[in-house]
């Protein structure tokens, strides 16, 4: 699937030139007259790179640039800040903004497609290292779940067999010791289970020596 771009500017000539360029170059292109809109069209379309103006009505590039990158579902978009404003406090003030890139007007054809393929390069890459983290918190709670949750849910199968295996008749104080470890364990876990949904600052510990996994130390909660 191409590769989708939204172009963000107030002047129809750069629109027109923009969206000719980049969709010969095979990029899906979505156009928008000002940062309301582009705003608009970047919660519904999800692009991977936004080129926009920065002196536009109703919202400018850079407030636009800046709400973008504080959505955490836009704020991997690599976001190309095009203007005519060329002075050093100007590209500081557009940096900070969290532009990932300037680009001053009248811009240079090759030089706009190569960031423009630079900007998705380094999108794919933010992507896939934040899809790697996802996996590997996945994959530390439920090692952390297995590890922790496993040893007092089989002592309360193993006490809940005993259980069944005794006659009918027995009497509740045959089987109160049972009873009250199947208790304790059923504590243990809910405490498990508190420490895990009060994490603020999660501290990590190794599964198994030179394993390479982690999982959750709960003992700092």
């Amino acid at each position: 699937m191409a590769e989708s771009i939204l172009v963000v500017d107030d002047d129809n000539y750069i629109r027109v030139i923009l969206q000719k360029r980049l969709s010969t170059a095979g990029y899906n292109i979505r156009v928008a007259v000002d940062g309301v809109a582009g705003l608009a069209a970047a919660k519904e379309s999800q692009p991977d790179l936004i080129i926009s103006d920065w002196t536009m009505p109703n919202m400018d590039g850079l407030e636009l640039c800046r709400t973008i990158k504080n959505d955490e579902f836009l704020r991997y978009a690599y976001f190309i800040l095009l203007t005519a404003k060329d002075t050093q406090d100007d590209k500081i003030e557009a940096i900070e903004g969290g532009a990932d890139d300037y680009l001053t007007k009248p811009f240079n054809d090759r030089e706009l497609m190569a960031r423009v393929r630079a900007g998705l390069r380094i999108g794919r890459l933010q992507k896939e290292i934040s899809s790697l983290q996802h996996e590997k918190a996945v994959t530390e709670l439920a090692v952390t779940l297995g590890h922790e949750i496993n040893n007092p849910l089989g002592i309360m199968m193993l006490m809940l067999q005993v259980i069944q295996r005794k006659d009918n008749a027995v009497p509740l104080s045959e089987i109160q010791k049972e009873i009250e470890t199947c208790l304790t364990n059923g504590k243990r876990m809910a405490e498990i289970v508190k420490k895990l949904s009060t994490l603020e600052s999660p501290q990590y510990k190794p599964y198994l020596k030179n394993s390479g996994t982690n999982m959750l130390d709960l003992s700092q909660s």
